[in-house]
């Protein structure tokens, strides 16, 4: 007999492994800095990054980077989670962020960041 059960995947997007030194600048005003991206997809992504927690409901938007090549700027957000990774002398840090609706033009260049700096696909979980 056949399962009626259907299954989905948790996430809506394949998630990739980020590249080295690509980069996510958090706009925070005089305070944005880049941070290293841990993993992206269509959907969002996650970074880590040092230090205390940053003050997340002041994030609206952020900027791709490769290097210091702006790739994709102004991306708008919506804050998901944000939790210590490591209890160090100096905390490690891992954020993540969902990406609001984009437009063509940002989704495209989005599309163009994980083709080029991006290394491999992580599993489905």
């Amino acid at each position: 007999m056949e399962s009626q059960v259907q299954y989905s995947p948790v996430r809506s997007y394949q998630r990739f492994k980020a590249a080295d030194r690509a980069l996510v600048l958090v706009d925070q005003g005089s305070e944005s800095l880049p941070y290293h991206i841990v993993d992206i997809s269509e959907g969002g992504l996650s970074f880590r990054y040092l230090g205390q927690k940053l003050k997340r409901s002041d994030i609206k938007k952020i900027s791709l980077y490769h290097n210091e090549q702006l790739i994709v700027d102004d991306l708008p957000i919506k804050n998901i989670s944000d939790h210590r990774l490591r209890d160090n002398m100096v905390p490690v840090r891992r954020g993540s962020i969902r990406f609001k609706e984009l437009d063509p033009d940002k989704l495209s260049k989005l599309e163009n960041f994980i083709q080029k700096f991006t290394v491999a696909p992580l599993p489905v979980a």
